[in-house]
């Protein structure tokens, strides 16, 4: 593990503590909570914004904290939740179930104003990377001249990361962006396929007639929340906007703590610049040393860096690593192509004993990854070439050094999500069965996609 990636010390002073929440009924509450107790500042900063009753109802907080002299800023793209169908999100299709929307969901520009109309900062981070930033701050030219010299102009480089931070002193981060699929109020029934149950519910006058996603956010407070936060005031200041004084750390003696006191963490994030990916590196490294199991939870794991280092440690350490990968099926899957790019190793985990699962009925969405019981990744990261490439999005983990929330993932979301999940055998990739053809034969499309690191 490079100095670039260097383990998080414990914390002098100050407990860090976490809290998992698992799925859209319990983000959505937690978060709207936060935001009525908010009393200085908000900070949000996600990928996709959805025009829809989710987003609504999270632009109504924000808009009433403003209203208590709370100061908020909001970073999201606006082109790219425009193409949010286009993105697989299947917003728009959605959003056709339920009664109450009667305008486009994925246009979320109304929004923006509604926003701004009621004094909230809102920038959109689809930004020109060619543009030098209006700031004097030393740091914040290099790393805006890092990223123009790197960039490809012709290529999407987008900020992919979900953070919010209230007050200085407690942040979410995670892997859900601000729309119903990702939030919501009444959780989905893991017995039932995502789009009938859908059906369903529209056709019983339920107020979320939608198909939902299996995703995550975890909650933060203490030490670790000034280091995502300075994050957003970096791309804050690199996109245009005003260069605010930081908000002073808020003591964790008033502010509610839940989940678990934490031993460390520290957060890992990468640009399109000229520096090696640190999340990358991070995952690269602890595959390596693992030495009992590891876990990881993603929706696109296909990257060949992480897919080698997974094969060579399951070669070198045999049965006494255990190695559980549960990701996405073809079914529910986003994204036909990032699914066929993934199943190509199936083939090869089996073989070298990687246990290989796809989770059922709803689309997984989580990016969450546990190392011998003890280190555990929280964030937006995918393991694709989108996200672990040197130069391409922005993205952004908490990596956590405590045994009590790892061994609480891995009985929430691992041992859970295995039994909800298909796990693959010898005979599902080498047998004589179509799917089994399709595990082996990759897409022409796909070998292209690859060839260029588009996916």
């Amino acid at each position: 593990m490079t100095m670039a990636t260097e383990l998080p010390r414990p914390d002098a002073g100050e407990t860090n503590y976490a809290e998992l929440l698992v799925d859209g009924h319990r983000i959505l509450p937690s978060l709207l909570d936060d935001f009525a107790r908010a009393r200085r500042v908000i900070h949000v900063s996600v990928f996709l914004f959805f025009h829809d009753p989710v987003g609504d109802a999270v632009a109504r907080a924000l808009i009433a904290a403003k209203e208590r002299g709370v100061a908020v800023r909001v970073l999201l793209n606006v082109e790219k939740t425009a193409m949010g169908d286009p993105f697989s999100t299947g917003e728009r299709e959605m959003m056709r179930h339920d009664p109450n929307v009667h305008h486009d969901p994925c246009n979320v520009k109304p929004l923006c104003e509604r926003m701004r109309s009621a004094g909230i900062e809102v920038l959109d981070t689809n930004i020109e990377y060619g543009k030098e930033p209006p700031t004097h701050d030393s740091r914040l030219l290099s790393v805006a001249r890092q990223i123009r010299q790197t960039i490809d102009l012709d290529a999407m480089h987008v900020d992919h990361r979900k953070l919010v931070v209230i007050d200085g002193a407690i942040a979410y981060c995670g892997g859900a962006n601000i729309g119903a699929q990702y939030l919501y109020r009444h959780a989905f029934d893991v017995s039932k396929e995502a789009r009938a149950e859908g059906d369903e519910l529209k056709a019983a006058g339920n107020p979320e007639p939608w198909w939902k996603w299996h995703d995550s956010w975890t909650r933060f407070v203490g030490p670790v929340v000034r280091e995502l936060d300075e994050h957003f005031r970096t791309r804050w200041v690199l996109d245009g906007g005003d260069e605010y004084d930081p908000v002073g750390f808020a003591p964790t003696t008033a502010i509610e703590k839940r989940g678990f006191a934490i031993h460390a963490a520290r957060t890992f994030a990468n640009a399109p610049d000229d520096q090696p990916n640190e999340v990358r590196e991070l995952y690269v490294g602890l595959i390596a040393r693992a030495e009992r199991s590891i876990f990881i939870e993603n929706p696109y794991l296909y990257h060949p860096a992480i897919v080698d280092a997974l094969l060579q440690a399951r070669t070198q350490r045999g049965d006494a690593l255990r190695i559980d990968l549960v990701l996405t099926a073809r079914e529910w899957n986003d994204s036909e192509f990032s699914h066929d790019a993934q199943q190509h190793h199936y083939d090869r985990y089996v073989a070298a004993g990687v246990s290989v699962h796809e989770y059922q009925n709803h689309f997984n969405h989580l990016k969450l990854a546990v190392f011998d019981e003890r280190w555990s990744i929280h964030g937006s990261t995918n393991l694709n070439f989108r996200s672990l490439e040197n130069d391409n999005d922005f993205e952004l983990v908490v990596l956590v050094d405590d045994e009590a929330l790892a061994l609480h993932v891995l009985a929430e979301v691992r041992d859970v999500d295995i039994t909800r999940s298909k796990t693959f055998t010898r005979q599902d990739v080498e047998g004589d069965t179509m799917a089994a053809l399709r595990i082996r034969t990759r897409d022409p499309r796909t070998v292209l996609l690859v060839s260029r690191k588009l996916l």
